[in-house]
């Protein structure tokens, strides 16, 4: 876990410097000098590049993975995951245009302008694409800080300038979007640039190791992941896509806003998972189940405290959180958004790596089966509550869909591997968060907003904190927090 540990640290590090990059882009940056409905549309936008690029990749990203350690000395075997992305977009972007009619009668009511700018999606989708295999790579390599810094720091401040570039008048609106790809591109640029810094970008195009049983596994392999993985985004995704088709793109500027704030807690998630998914490959490589079991309860425990305290912060601090946010009156409509938002992704983190272990095991084969049950339950919970509820309706519906998605995860490894996430500590954990919850109602409101965020989140953060390495719920947390103060005793 020294290296999970060493590398999620550094690399939510640099996530939450891009949470804070990212704060001024979407809460501060384009509520200023963007309309709502502009707002929306970018969001539209990238949310369906990254659906277009999930099944344009053919799941190859988590073949690249899953297969590294057993091809890593074939130098052959990235060039042919690179083409593999190639030829999986080309058939994808076949699809879409197959399809463009009816793509286009979707949004032509209430977000009409999305249409013009489909040629747009389609290419950001292909640099996602190349990016995502890229980024696998790094991972396969246990180098994740980087990818972390380019995807997290770098796009946004990419287009923290394009949007000031806006705003002077020096570009157009769309002139922005056309922009949008050249900073996606950059990334591509960087992550190889990077790779080849490490001499590990090294293409060939010998593809001899490839025999007819390989291929038939890897890309049986691969097919499963890109359901899977496509359902995953769908459920990241689509509520955005459908509240644009519903409700038009002044509703989706206004689920931006909120569907932003309440997504800050999964940062360490993503981290923890970029560098315990090759952990559990490896695990499983050797048929270490102890070690699988062992990451599976420390994810769970270690991601359930960051969540929760980072989801109670939120929580209580969200009107004045909005009272900062440029034309706040418009975007404080989303504040329930905000909380079940933040309750999927709380849900998510507290299962720890229950996702990775199915994908990494024998047992991959069922991650296709619950995340397609997963992307109909949200599909049809947002038919049924986006009309009923708005954009609550559909944050209602993530967080519903998430939550039924992690409870089958959790069966199912239970039931196949005999071993489970939750602890003792986990118990501690749950009496923790309703004594913090309780004492939170207590403290008054001040007028001024800022002391009134730093009291309380000053009180919640110590309270939670401070029980959390008192009661011991995780040794990993006592165990840095205590080396950190024996290390400051020696300086």
């Amino acid at each position: 876990m020294g290296i999970v540990i060493k590398q999620s640290i550094r690399s939510s590090i640099i996530a939450y410097l891009g949470v804070l990059i990212g704060y001024i882009n979407v809460l501060w940056l384009f509520p200023y000098f963007l309309e709502a409905d502009q707002i929306g549309l970018f969001r539209l936008i990238q949310s369906s590049a990254f659906l277009m690029a999930t099944f344009g990749q053919f799941g190859l990203s988590s073949a690249l993975v899953k297969f590294f350690p057993k091809l890593k000395d074939q130098k052959g075997f990235l060039s042919f995951i690179i083409l593999g992305g190639v030829f999986g977009f080309v058939l994808f972007a076949a699809f879409t245009f197959l399809f463009k009619t009816e793509i286009t009668a979707y949004f032509a009511k209430e977000s009409g302008l999305f249409i013009e700018y489909f040629g747009i999606t389609l290419l950001i989708s292909f640099i996602l694409i190349q990016f995502q295999l890229l980024e696998a790579y790094c991972r396969s390599l246990l180098k994740i800080v980087i990818p972390t810094l380019i995807r997290d720091i770098q796009l946004r401040l990419s287009i923290t300038v394009l949007v000031a570039l806006y705003a002077l008048d020096i570009i157009t609106f769309n002139g922005l979007i056309q922009w949008l790809s050249a900073a996606y591109l950059l990334m591509v640029i960087t992550v190889i640039f990077y790779l080849r810094q490490l001499k590990a970008f090294q293409l060939s195009f010998n593809f001899k190791f490839i025999n007819t049983a390989l291929l038939k596994q890897i890309m049986t392999y691969a097919i499963y992941m890109m359901i899977g993985a496509g359902g995953t985004q769908i459920v990241l995704q689509i509520d955005s896509i459908m509240v644009s088709g519903a409700l038009g793109l002044d509703a989706t500027g206004i689920y931006t806003i909120a569907f932003f704030i309440g997504v800050v807690i999964e940062m360490p998630k993503r981290s923890i998972a970029q560098i315990s998914a090759p952990l559990i490959s490896q695990a499983f490589e050797k048929n270490d189940m102890p070690a699988v079991e062992k990451l599976y309860k420390q994810t769970s425990i270690n991601q359930m405290i960051i969540g929760s305290l980072l989801l109670i912060g939120i929580w209580a601090n969200l009107e004045s959180l909005y009272s900062f946010i440029p034309n706040g009156e418009i975007y404080i409509q989303g504040i329930n958004v905000v909380v079940f938002i933040g309750l999927g992704k709380l849900s998510d983190m507290i299962f720890g790596t229950n996702g990775e272990i199915i994908v990494m095991s024998k047992h991959y084969k069922f991650n296709v089966v619950a995340v397609g049950i997963l992307a109909i339950l949200t599909i049809a919970l947002n038919l049924l509550l986006i009309p009923k509820y708005g954009i609550e309706g559909a944050a209602i519906a993530s967080f519903l869909a998430m939550l039924t998605f992690n409870l089958s995860k959790f069966l199912f490894v239970w039931v196949k591997f005999k071993i489970q996430p939750f602890s003792l500590g986990s118990i501690k954990l749950v009496a923790i968060i309703g004594l913090v919850l309780w004492v939170n109602q207590w403290i008054p409101t001040l007028e001024q907003t800022l002391l009134d965020i730093l009291i309380r989140s000053s009180v919640i953060t110590v309270l939670l904190v401070g029980l959390t390495i008192g009661l011991k719920v995780s040794k990993e947390v006592n165990s840095l927090v205590f080396g950190f103060i024996n290390r400051f005793k020696k300086t």
